[in-house]
């Protein structure tokens, strides 16, 4: 199993936008996730891929991927869009995205703190998401059940906050809401100039 920390999400989205680039077709990613959290937000533990929404071209970002799988011998679903179900598109609250690369050709972009925390709270897999969310809590300056509940309103509307989630949220509020983490540094994902 491949393992991506920060250095070989770095590596693996350098390689994406230069073979991105050579299709010719304007495409790119949208990340979500703990590839999202760990490229932007926060220093945290690997994961095992990229989930993201492709944008532009689907084929080509699929392709890419592949191509990229093989040369690597990395898993065909290192980078995959089976989270995409995830991200909240029709909240009363857009999901504001942050660019991480976009050089005309090739545009990566991140979500932001607070919808990555509405989509960590709609999963809420147990001993997988308290940390980020506890951490995306900070960063959003959610301290309240009550202002959790609003957040996830916002970007999931007509739902409310589940059980589960509750309870995950009050067991954070308990252990208290940590202090801001760090930013990790920019990234650098523009592929070199060969």
């Amino acid at each position: 199993m491949t393992l991506f920390d920060r250095d070989l999400l770095e590596e693996s989205l350098r390689q994406l936008v230069a073979r991105l680039r050579e299709s010719g077709t304007r495409s790119g990613i949208r990340i979500v996730g703990g590839a999202a959290i760990a490229l932007r937000y926060f220093e945290r533990d690997s994961t095992v891929d990229i989930d993201a929404h492709f944008i532009g071209s689907t084929d080509a970002v699929e392709a890419a991927a592949r191509a990229i799988a093989r040369a690597n011998d990395w898993p065909d679903d290192w980078l995959n869009n089976k989270a995409a179900g995830f991200i909240p598109e029709y909240g009363a609250t857009p999901v504001q995205w942050v660019t991480l690369h976009d050089d005309g050709e090739v545009v990566i972009e991140v979500a932001s703190p607070e919808a990555l925390l509405a989509m960590k709270l709609k999963a809420n897999r147990p001993g997988r998401d308290d940390t980020d969310a506890a951490k995306l809590m900070a960063i959003c300056g959610i301290a309240t059940l009550a202002e959790a509940e609003e957040l996830y309103e916002e970007y999931y509307s007509g739902e409310v906050l589940p059980e589960r989630a509750i309870r995950m949220v009050e067991l954070i509020l308990r252990a208290g809401v940590p202090e801001v983490p760090a930013t990790p540094k920019n990234v650098d994902i523009a592929p070199s100039a060969d």
